[in-house]
């Protein structure tokens, strides 16, 4: 018969379980809506929300109406799944839970998505539209999209290891960390600026994209230029961001001596090697989708290698700093009244 710890144990894992299962729906879902947008299919449903052309289920869908309406759908369930998942955190996790923050942010930016994606319908702003209320608000959704991903990431991450407060924003690796994230979420802006300019003014060859620039129709067109610029810079700040890092983590082997990584320094270590070198790839993979026409599936899987570089970095991010705090509490142990209040969470 198992004892209480045993069976905190067991409902964590579980919980854990289903919380990794709603990052990789959700995942889908957003790459699903990165289709939607690329297959210029946004005006599927018209300018109608929730409704689609006036109807719950549209009667003969077209292919772009097709792709919005299952993104609606697909969109919705995420939405159910984290409220469900922020219900049991709640539920499960006492308060103060690192868990029990990243799951309620997961449901506020779930929401805040929804609510981007019904006003870039109503306002018309899909498709080719290039007015100047959508170019504003991509930055605005990419940043919600992003923010989005890294509180999934981190309610499963966390859950997984058994974190019980989020680690401090005061850690010294901040500043080491900080030019990195910013500069990746930078970097998703000018991604949104460009993959918009190519879906409204495609070019058929790389001279005939170089060719724009030299008159260019749109603001959107001068703007695509700032990404490739951009990305160089980025991808040097993150290699040269892992290798400190890397070498940190390895300072930090234990001091008897016996060449073992202390609770968080391994993840660190490795994590840092996989921003490296999932940055570099990507430096690879955007001239490469250039050089190739810039067919959909070349900017899926572009698009696709920056989400996972960013959730790899969010998840660095905070190994690193919790690293640096010291090994975190069991959430398996309560967390009386009066500690939650002498001792609250510092974000």
């Amino acid at each position: 018969m198992m004892n209480h710890d045993d069976e905190a144990t067991v409902r964590n894992r579980r919980f854990s379980l289903f919380a990794w299962g709603v990052f990789g729906y959700s995942l889908l879902a957003i790459l699903w809506g990165y289709f939607l947008r690329i297959s210029e299919s946004g005006d599927g449903c018209g300018t109608d929300w929730p409704l689609c052309h006036g109807a719950v289920v549209p009667a003969t869908p077209h292919f772009s109406t097709f792709v919005e309406f299952t993104h609606r759908l697909s969109s919705g369930l995420v939405l159910l799944l984290v409220l469900a998942m922020a219900v049991w955190a709640f539920r499960a996790f006492p308060r103060g839970a690192a868990v029990r923050k990243a799951a309620g942010a997961s449901l506020l930016f779930t929401v805040s998505e929804s609510l981007f994606g019904a006003v870039l319908v109503v306002f018309g702003w899909v498709a080719t539209d290039v007015s100047t209320g959508r170019i504003l608000i991509r930055p605005v959704h990419v940043t919600n999209t992003f923010l989005l991903m890294a509180a999934l990431i981190l309610t499963a991450w966390w859950a997984s290891r058994g974190t019980s407060r989020v680690p401090s924003l005061r850690s010294d690796r901040v500043r080491l960390l900080l030019p990195g994230v910013l500069g990746t979420l930078a970097l998703a802006w000018t991604g949104a600026w460009t993959g918009l300019a190519t879906t409204a003014f495609p070019a058929g060859t790389v001279q005939e994209g170089v060719g724009q620039y030299l008159d260019p129709e749109h603001l959107l067109v001068s703007l695509r230029i700032l990404h490739p610029l951009l990305a160089v810079a980025v991808v040097a700040i993150l290699v040269r961001m892992a290798f400190r890092l890397r070498a940190a983590s390895r300072d930090s082997l234990s001091p008897a001596g016996d060449g073992r990584w202390g609770p968080h320094e391994g993840w660190v270590w490795k994590l840092s090697t996989i921003v490296a070198a999932l940055a570099a790839v990507q430096l690879l993979a955007g001239p490469l989708t250039i050089l190739l026409g810039n067919p959909p599936a070349g900017r899926l899987g572009h698009l696709l290698l920056a989400d996972l570089l960013w959730v790899t970095l969010v998840v660095l991010a905070a190994e690193a700093m919790e690293g640096e705090e010291g090994s975190p509490q069991s959430m398996t142990k309560d967390v009386s009244g009066s500690s939650a209040r002498t001792k609250p969470a510092r974000i």
